[in-house]
Order: structure tokens, then C-alpha cells, then sequence
């Protein structure tokens, strides 16, 4: 049978988000693993990519899966969230899979859980988490669309998450950072262990720049399960970036660096391009993509890598838009879901870099961010200090702790003599924000929660 996409939705609704059915502990991969199995482990039909971390993680996914696709190879993203559209999650970086796919594999899906669920429940496992689900369906889709690569983004952690069935070509770890720690756990070293489960036997990873804690344990899960390792700052042996006319220009020299003492180099030369994607964050992000689908596929060569790279767009990282506010007022949106303080501090550099004017901010964030040491970067390290603070929540669907914001937002904001205003209304503080730029220096940061630039794109209509 075949479910429409709004159908689908309803569906998925009717199984509670990991939020409100996951309490600590609950986690386990046997539901997942046991349900794959069943339907043939279609995820298993295609060679995969890996990526786990606290940052980065789309922005690399991305520019894999588009490097891959740039060579020729058909490929499926599976990432998230999604901004506007359900099946942003679950795509090609060409765009949607047909309809026709989707709604097959939905009612395939659906039909499946209707055939095993009490089954699944009676034998002693748990039903199927909301994000578990969407897993699958991005398993049965890749493989009704006859993919050759699925890249994978791991929605929360890696050891226990549900994508972590996968038989990955090669796993990526990017920045690993404090976050879901009352999931993750409430040190690096707890976080770092459990984002190091997606490393596999005898599976290369590739590792972005790390602390010396995280490093340490990545190398000693790698050396047990005999998973050759790669970090960045060992591959790389020079990295430029500068920033021309909204894109960021990138050298990025490997010198001769080799999988093994054997093996060739394995680039043959240096990869110069322009990414559509601003800030130096993204020029890292690059070449830790490039190493990784070198690593995977060594027939591509530098000139697909460039043009994949130069190729790739992501809604939501530093994403400018022109907004005429009405026919006097125009405002420059800059649309960032930059949520940890290391990602915010990044924003913050390339804001500095592009502009040379204060700017409007609209902040929300989920209640297990780190606010507190995520607010006074704001202060500290902009350039030019902002004009106003709106504080609001991120929308319907994630948690969200507003008099914790507002108890580290309001002192340092009279501190630095910055008007603020916090409001549980996120429409009327979009409205608002965007009313108080356009009336003065016309340019508005919205930034803390990809569910915040949700609403704000579906109210603005961009």
C-alpha cells in the first residue's frame, strides 16, 4: 500500500518523540537491529558513510554525499533536523527522491509495525522510538531508489543511536563538544565514548581536531577494534581560508600524506576552491570531507572533490537572506542553528569577518544548552556590540527553560547597556526583531535552535 507524506506524518506523531518516551538508560539498538532484520536489512544494500559529533555533523555529511554524487555515484543524506519540509531529513543532495518512492516505502513501513508491533512488545522489546522509525524509512527508501552511497548522520550521540546498525565504508567524527548531557552523559569523556561507538572493526575513521581527553580515548577504541584512524591535523599540512564576495576560498595542501607507509600519496595535489558555505568552521569541515571520500572512493579525483565542495548548500549555516520588510525597509537575515558555545564563538568570528555593523539578535535554544556559557560570547567577542536581544523559545516542538535564558541573558545585557525583551511568543518575537532591525541597522542574527530558523522561514516565507 501505498501513504501519502502527510499521512506518514500523522503516523510518526502517534509515537512520542525520544523526549517524552526515552528516559535515561532506555536506549538500546535491539529494537532497531531486531526490526532491519525482519525487513531484510535493506540498509545494508548499499555502501555507507558514517558521521558522528557535536557540530559539523551536516555540513560534512553534505559535502560527502555531494562530492559522491558530483563523481557520478546516485546517493542518498540522511541528516537532521529538518527546517521546513519532513523530507529534508531523507533526500538526495540533488533534491527529493520521486513521490512515488516515498509514499511506497511509507506504506511499506506502516504496514510492516502493523504486522509486528504487538508482536515486538509481546517478545519483550521496546515499540519503536519516533526517530527509530524515520531511520527505517530512510533505510527502505536509499534502497528503493537504488543508491550507490548512503551518508548518515547520527541524530543523538553514536554508541546506542539508531543509525549505529549501520556496516559503514568508513566512519567520521567531528568536534565533540558538552551536549545531551543528560543523555551523553556530563563530561567529554563520557560524550567522547559514547560519539567513539560508531567506530567499527576494521572500518576507517577519519577525526577532526579534537582535545587531548577525546583524542586519547578515539585512539585506544580505534587500536581495540583494529579500525585504522586518521585525524586532520596529521592529514593536513597547510589550510588557508579567506573570505570573498559571501564565499569562503580554500587551500587546503595534504602534502604526502599516506594511509600507510606503502601506500602512494593520496592526493596528487592540493584542493583550491570556493565554498558557497561562510566561515572558517566550514573550510575545516571541508577537508575533513575531502580526506574521508578520498579515503572511501581514491578514484575521485581533486577536481570532482573541488567541484563538490564548491557545490554544496545547507540551509541554516550562516545563511543570508534579503528580506524586504516593506517597500522603505530592507534587512539582511542571517539564519545560523548554531547552538553549542564552541559553534555560537564560530558564528560570532564569521559575523565579525563579513560585517562591520551592530546587528539585532533573536536567540532561543532548547533547555539542555548550555546558556550560561553560551550568552556572554555575545558580548565579548562581537566586534561591535549588539543593539537588541530578543530571547523566545524555539518553537512548539523542543523543550525549551525561557527563565533560565532570561537569568543569563538579562544581567549581562544591562551590564553592556543592550536592550532586550523576552517572550514565550516566538511568532510576536520574530515580528518584532525583524520590525526593530529594519528600523535601524538592518540586520537581523537569528541563531540558536534549527527549530527557531524553522519557524522563522515558514513565518517569513523564505
Amino acid at each position: 500500500m501505498n501513504i501519502s507524506m502527510i499521512g506518514f506524518e500523522t503516523w510518526l506523531e502517534s509515537a512520542a518523540n525520544y523526549e517524552k518516551q526515552k528516559k535515561n538508560g532506555d536506549f538500546s539498538l535491539k529494537t532497531i537491529a531486531l526490526l532491519s532484520n525482519e525487513l531484510d536489512n535493506p540498509q545494508l544494500s548499499y555502501k555507507t558513510i558514517h558521521v558522528a559529533g557535536s557540530k559539523g555533523k551536516g555540513s560534512v555529511s553534505t559535502m560527502c554525499a555531494t562530492i559522491l554524487n558530483m563523481y557520478g555515484f546516485s546517493d542518498g543524506l540522511y541528516t537532521s533536523p529538518h527546517i521546513i519540509n519532513f523530507l529534508e531529513r531523507v533526500r538526495s543532495v540533488k533534491g527529493f527522491f520521486h513521490n512515488k518512492i516515498y509514499e511506497e516505502s511509507a506504506g511499506e513501513l506502516v504496514q510492516f509495525m502493523e504486522d509486528i508491533g504487538e508482536r515486538i512488545e509481546l517478545a519483550g522489546f521496546s515499540y519503536p522510538s519516533w526517530f527509530e522509525l524515520i531511520t527505517l524509512f530512510a533505510f527502505i527508501v536509499f534502497k528503493k531508489s537504488n543508491i550507490d552511497w548512503g551518508v548518515f548522520e547520527t541524530g543523538l550521540g553514536g554508541r546506542l543511536d539508531a543509525t549505529n546498525i549501520l556496516q559503514p565504508n568508513l566512519s567520521i567524527i567531528t568536534p565533540i563538544e558538552l551536549e545531551h548531557t543528560e543523555y551523553l552523559g556530563d563530561t567529554i569523556t563520557k560524550i567522547t565514548y559514547e560519539k567513539a561507538g560508531i567506530i567499527k572493526q576494521n572500518t576507517p575513521v577519519c577525526v577532526s581536531a579534537q582535545n587531548k581527553e577525546a583524542e586519547k580515548i578515539l585512539k585506544k577504541i580505534a587500536r581495540q577494534k583494529r579500525a585504522p584512524i586518521f585525524f586532520i591535523n596529521d592529514a593536513v599540512k597547510k589550510l588557508d581560508y579567506s573570505f570573498n564576495n559571501q564565499k569562503t576560498d580554500i587551500f587546503i595542501d595534504y602534502g604526502d600524506f599516506k594511509l600507510n607507509k606503502k601506500a602512494k600519496p593520496l592526493f596528487s595535489r592540493p584542493i583550491k576552491t570556493s565554498l558557497k558555505l561562510l566561515g572558517k568552521v566550514q573550510a575545516y569541515n571541508a577537508a575533513l570531507a575531502s580526506l574521508a571520500v578520498k579515503i572511501a572512493c581514491p578514484e575521485i579525483s581533486e577536481d570532482i572533490i573541488e567541484k563538490g565542495l564548491s557545490n554544496t548548500t545547507i540551509s541554516g549555516r550562516f545563511e543570508i537572506v534579503n528580506y524586504c520588510y516593506n517597500k522603505s525597509d530592507n534587512v539582511t537575515i542571517i539564519l545560523d542553528g548554531a547552538h553549542t558555545p564552541n559553534s555560537i564563538n564560530l558564528l560570532i568570528n564569521t559575523y565579525n569577518s563579513y560585517f562591520n555593523a551592530p546587528c539585532s539578535i533573536l536567540f532561543a535554544c532548547a533547555y539542555d544548552k548550555n546558556i550560561e556559557n553560551i550568552a556572554p560570547l555575545f558580548f565579548e567577542n562581537m566586534k561591535i556590540m549588539p543593539t537588541f536581544f530578543y530571547c523566545t523559545k524555539p518553537g512548539d516542538i523542543k523543550m525549551s527553560d525561557l527563565v533560565r535564558l532570561s537569568n543569563a541573558v538579562k544581567p549581562l545585557c544591562k551590564k553592556h547597556n543592550v536592550a532586550y525583551d523576552i517572550n514565550e511568543d516566538y511568532l510576536f518575537a520574530i515580528d518584532s526583531a525583524l520590525k526593530h532591525a529594519a528600523k535601524t541597522n538592518g540586520i537581523l542574527l537569528v541563531c540558536g535552535s534549527f527549530y527557531l530558523i524553522a519557524e522563522c522561514k515558514k513565518h517569513l516565507h523564505i
